[in-house]
C-alpha cells in the first residue's frame, strides 16, 4: 500500500493532538468508520507512548491478507463469482448482477476500464474476468488483458446494484452476485467476509500461491522457495544472515 492509496478514499489526515490513551480507541474507530485511513498522534499529546509494548493489533484484532491485487471492497463479489463459476458455464449466462454496499459503489465503476489501474476498480471488468478466466491476479491488470474479447463481451452482461440489506454498511463490504441463466433460472451467492479476513482465512496453499505470483516479479523460483521456507519458520531461525541476500532483486 502507498500513501496515495490510503488517501484515495478520503484525502485527509486526522491529527489527534491532545488525545489521551483512554480516548484513542473510541475516537480512532469513529474516524475510521467515517472514511479516515491515516491517523496521527503528535508526540506532544498526553502520554503518547503509554500503550507501546502493552498491546499489539496483530494479537488483538488479527490481520487480513489480500488475495487479489485490486480494490479490497470488491473482494467479496469476486469470491461469490468464483463459486458461481464452478456452478454454471460462462456460455450459459445471460446476465450477472453484482450487488454491493453504497460505500463500495463510491469506489467501484460500472464502466469498462480504459487502463490497467482503473480495471482494479471496475465492477463489470472484475466480474467478467473472474467468470471467463478465474481469480483476477496480476495478469488480469495489463493492457493485453483489457483487450481480451471474451472478457469485453462478458462485461456487457454485468450490472452493478446496491445490496439493499447491507446498503449503508461500512465496517464490512458484503456482496451478492446473481446469475441469470439463458433458460430463465437464477443462481446467487452471497459473501459477507472476503477471503483473507480473520473470519475467512486463506489456506496455506492459497497463501503460497499468492506469494509465488508476487515473488515471480522479483526473483527466480528457487530463491522464492527459499524465502518462503524461511518466512514460514521465522521463529525457529537461529540467524537471518543467509536470508537477507535472498531479498536482493535479480
Amino acid at each position: 500500500m502507498t500513501l496515495q492509496s490510503y488517501l484515495r478514499p478520503l484525502p485527509l489526515i486526522a491529527v489527534l493532538r491532545g488525545i489521551t490513551p483512554v480516548e484513542i480507541d473510541a475516537v480512532g474507530a469513529a474516524l475510521i468508520d467515517n472514511g479516515f485511513r491515516i491517523l496521527e498522534v503528535p508526540l506532544n499529546s498526553p502520554e503518547p507512548f503509554d500503550s507501546l509494548g502493552k498491546s499489539y493489533d496483530l494479537v488483538d484484532y488479527g490481520y487480513k491478507l489480500k488475495p487479489y491485487p485490486c480494490g479490497g471492497l470488491g473482494h467479496t463479489a469476486i469470491d461469490a463469482a468464483l463459486e458461481l463459476r464452478d456452478a454454471v458455464a460462462p456460455g450459459e449466462i445471460a446476465h450477472v448482477d453484482v450487488a454491493i454496499t453504497r460505500y463500495a459503489a463510491q469506489r467501484y465503476s460500472d464502466q469498462y476500464p480504459r487502463s490497467a489501474e482503473s480495471a482494479k476498480f471496475s465492477g463489470p471488468y472484475l466480474a467478467a474476468y473472474t467468470f471467463v478466466h478465474g481469480a483476477p491476479m496480476l495478469a488480469a491488470f495489463t493492457e493485453e488483458a483489457l483487450h481480451d474479447e471474451a472478457v469485453r463481451a462478458f462485461a456487457q452482461k454485468v450490472s452493478l446494484s446496491i445490496y439493499q440489506e447491507y446498503a449503508d454498511l461500512r465496517e464490512e463490504s458484503p456482496a451478492k452476485v446473481t446469475v441469470i441463466i439463458r433458460d430463465g433460472r437464477s443462481i446467487e451467492r452471497t459473501k459477507y467476509y472476503p477471503s483473507g479476513s480473520t473470519q475467512a482465512p486463506m489456506s496455506a496453499r492459497q497463501i503460497k500461491a499468492k506469494f509465488d505470483i508476487c515473488a515471480a516479479q522479483a526473483v527466480d523460483r528457487t530463491t522464492a522457495d527459499k524465502i518462503h521456507a524461511t518466512l514460514s519458520t521465522l521463529g525457529e531461525q537461529p540467524s537471518l544472515d543467509d536470508f537477507w541476500p535472498l531479498l536482493r532483486k535479480i
